[in-house]
């Protein structure tokens, strides 16, 4: 079966530099930041933790915690946080999305197959250009050692 390689955006040529693609980087922002964020925008609403905590579904406990910038809430509560402020996640916590797939899949990790110590697992998850993607895409397909050989 012939493996399937997936792009997740496309670019026209002229976009092949790592300057205009670090722009596409995501914006993250400290928990200090986001703590004051989401302070000011309860405050904008006259609300206090409690009634911020009621209308999101969260316990006022754990948007303390986020107030005092002692966490950053998962996705779901962001989504939850975001829809009670009535704005888009992403203008709550630029880098929500971004922060669940790092915490989950490091930028690079390698396992050695305990099978076979001849080949090994590898995950990258890590902005670069597309001319050096194509490389790893291609040394990829040329390997003999996946798992997916005929």
């Amino acid at each position: 079966m012939p493996r399937k390689v997936r792009t997740h955006m496309t670019t026209d040529d002229s976009s092949d530099s790592l300057e205009k693609l670090s722009q596409l980087a995501p914006h993250s922002i400290s928990r200090q930041a986001f703590a004051r964020r989401l302070y000011q925008l309860m405050l904008k609403r006259g609300w206090n933790q409690s009634e911020l905590g009621r209308q999101s579904g969260l316990p006022r406990d754990r948007i303390s915690t986020y107030i005092r910038g002692k966490t950053t809430p998962t996705p779901q509560n962001v989504e939850a946080l975001a829809k009670a402020l009535n704005i888009a996640p992403q203008d709550l916590l630029p880098d929500h999305v971004e922060s669940a797939i790092d915490a989950d899949n490091p930028a690079f990790e390698m396992k050695i197959s305990p099978n076979d110590q001849s080949v090994a697992w590898l995950r990258v998850n890590r902005l670069v250009s597309v001319k050096t993607a194509v490389k790893v895409a291609e040394l990829l397909e040329a390997d003999d050692a996946s798992p997916n050989r005929g």
